[in-house]
């Protein structure tokens, strides 16, 4: 059995994860069970769900009995169950704090609880001032008692009120404070930020490569602000067959020394988190959204990976360099894919594409960006030839009105320009990857391992009703899951196959141990790409500069600091991506609180025992109960429907067939 680090001989470290069916799972940080508890065990332990524990089996290990990675968090299940096990002791809280809804009862004596939003945690009794709060509204109560022998639920007095349960400021701040997201900046990091050059001045320029003569620009969202990551091509070669595709990245290492003001921030916070209605980034404006982001027109430090591709797709070379850019100009992903579609030389819609004439790219962007479209192409069937999944799933934003209520949950799916730029990154992280693997430096890798059987055989259970044939009796390999994804490709159920094939995938993690990514097919991959919004983009960005530099050396890098910080990493992006997802559920819900009584046809998106959801022409999704005739229904079929309830507080929306 893994021990965990630090724990004693026959004794391991893991994190409590409950099971629907009752009891706890306790894994390691790469979700890998490694003991189960029973419940009457996890009642006796007094710890919580994702509370660190020190815990021991009670009998000897087999090796048949240690599972791979537990998949998807909340989807947790008793499935190929560990080892029994007991606490030894809690290690450190997962839940300090915690966010719930107040609520009073007279009886015998006053009694005061918070029942938690987060309803996998017991009721929280308050003790020690309520702080005049009324039942219904949202609070924080500060844990002062966990459970124990003798003491079944936790206590704490309330330490903020955030308004009324189902105000949507309110709610928006309990998701805020229930994953303990940061949504000020110190006052040490603020001086910081507002004390950096608000332009580049030509000192800062001399030694790194000068690219501003080039046509470099940057394609996002149309709302970004911390543009991170511009392109930029040139070439081809005299033999007419090797094009030089830049991949610029913001040199946030250069402003935000390691141990700063700065930078200890943003290691606490890890990732930027983009909500439905706001955003929480990982460095304050004035980095993020000023002399980092590459904004057309003015110069911008970065760092430049400089890839030669062939016509085959296949990268035959690489450099990498501190530089100087001026980007040209700022594309939305709209804007790229209409100018790739248009015009002289432009990609036949669903065509392989040919590369461009064996002549520079002339100066336009527009012409630049069209003879980046046939590379992209290329690297794309290369990375599929290799075994690398591609899904096509759905990007959901809500879409506000000027004072930030919602008009519709809007879904955009991946175009030409949002596939050109994703090849051109995973391309570039790659080069890095190669390029500090061969230098001996540690540094935090982008690791995603194998599926585990049991999420392959409820994936089966699911897609053999469809037609789709998912392996079992061993690990799939990549190109076998990805010949399901292309044959679903346009039909009526993709989507959901999708969604379902990507859900039954582990989640990937950050490691500072060697591991590669199943899901590209990748055996050594890092993220490089996004150092304004990703702390372990800026700790590869310090490895690359100092070995650019020829400072680095591999003794000097704490291996087992750089793992606590990759596995805090993970954390952070896991509490971003559950923000993300519940803050989209809350617009959805005050999206069919305006929608009462209108009737709409919508598409069944899911059918489950208890009713099938419907999604409206607004983004609004909504469930038929089964005795409505839920159960009935198929996924990708048209019902019309009437909105008859809407709970904000519980994020629930239902609908009535017509």
């Amino acid at each position: 059995m893994t021990l965990g680090p630090s724990a004693p001989p026959g004794e391991v470290t893991g994190r409590v994860l409950l099971l629907r069916e009752g009891g706890a799972l306790i894994v390691d940080e790469g979700r890998r069970p490694l003991l189960f508890l029973d419940p009457e065990r996890l009642a006796a332990s007094g710890a919580m769900d994702r509370d660190l524990v020190l815990a021991r089996p009670l009998r000897r290990a087999r090796p048949a009995q240690i599972a791979g990675p537990v998949s998807g968090g909340d989807r947790v299940s008793a499935a190929g169950r560990p080892l029994p096990g007991v606490v030894v002791r809690v290690l450190a809280r997962a839940h300090p704090t915690v966010v719930g809804t107040f609520n009073r009862e007279f009886g015998s004596g006053r009694r005061e609880w918070v029942l938690p939003d987060d309803r996998r945690l017991p009721p929280i009794e308050v003790r020690g001032g309520s702080l005049g709060a009324e039942p219904g509204e949202k609070v924080v109560v500060a844990v002062a008692g966990f459970p124990g022998p003798g003491r079944p639920e936790p206590f704490g007095p309330v330490v903020e009120r955030l308004g009324a349960a189902g105000d949507p400021d309110a709610e928006t701040a309990a998701i805020i404070r229930s994953l303990g997201l940061p949504d000020t900046f110190p006052p040490e990091a603020l001086a910081e930020a507002d004390r950096l050059p608000r332009e580049v001045n030509e000192a800062e320029c001399e030694g790194r490569l000068d690219l501003r003569s080039h046509t470099v620009f940057t394609i996002d969202d149309e709302d970004a602000r911390d543009l991170d990551d511009a392109v930029s091509l040139a070439g081809p070669d005299r033999d007419g067959v090797v094009w030089r595709l830049g991949v610029h990245i913001a040199d946030v290492s250069h402003y935000v020394p390691e141990g700063s003001a700065l930078d200890r921030e943003a290691a606490r916070r890890g990732t930027s988190v983009y909500l439905a209605d706001r955003v929480l980034p990982m460095f304050p404006p004035a980095l993020s959204n000023g002399i980092a982001s590459l904004h057309p027109g003015p110069d911008r430090l970065t760092i430049s990976v400089l890839l030669d591709v062939d016509a085959y797709g296949r990268v035959v070379g690489y450099d990498i360099a501190r530089s100087v850019i001026r980007s040209a100009a700022r594309l939305t992903y709209e804007e790229a894919a209409a100018l790739m579609s248009s015009g002289p030389g432009a990609e036949r819609p669903g065509g392989a594409g040919v590369l461009p004439p064996a002549a520079p790219p002339a100066g336009s962007v527009a012409e630049v960006l069209r003879a980046m479209a046939p590379l992209a192409e290329r690297l794309r069937r290369r990375r599929m030839q290799r075994g690398s999944l591609d899904f096509d799933l759905v990007e959901e934003k809500a879409r506000l009105d000027g004072q930030g209520r919602p008009l519709a949950v809007v879904r955009r799916r991946r175009d030409a320009a949002t596939r050109l730029i994703e090849e051109f990154m995973i391309a570039a992280n790659e080069a890095v990857a190669d390029y500090l693997l061969w230098s001996g430096v540690p540094f935090i890798r982008r690791v995603h391992e194998e599926p585990l059987r049991e999420d392959l055989v409820a994936l089966r259970e699911m897609l053999a009703p469809l037609g789709y044939r998912v392996p079992t009796t061993r690990v799939p390999r990549p190109a076998e899951l990805q010949a399901i994804l292309e044959a679903s490709r346009g039909r009526p159920e993709g989507p959901e196959v999708h969604k379902a094939l990507l859900q039954a995938l582990p989640q990937a993690r950050y490691s500072a141990s060697p591991g590669g990514h199943y899901a590209l097919a990748s055996a050594n991959y890092t993220h490089f790409t996004s150092p304004i919004r990703r702390y372990p983009d800026l700790t590869v960005h310090r490895r690359v500069a100092a070995l650019l530099e020829g400072r680095a050396r591999p003794d000097e890098v704490d291996a087992g600091r750089l793992e606590a910080l990759a596995e805090a990493c993970s954390r952070a992006e896991r509490s971003a991506e559950r923000a993300e997802a519940e803050s989209l559920e809350l617009m959805k819900a005050r999206l069919g609180l305006a929608s009462l009584g209108a009737v709409e046809e919508g598409e069944v998106v899911g059918v489950f025992d208890f009713g099938a959801f419907v999604r409206l022409p607004n983004g609004v999704e909504g469930l038929v109960a089964a005795a409505e005739g839920g159960r009935d229904l198929r996924p990708g079929g048209r019902i019309r429907v009437q909105v008859v309830r809407a709970d904000v507080a519980r994020r629930r929306v239902d609908l009535q067939p017509v």
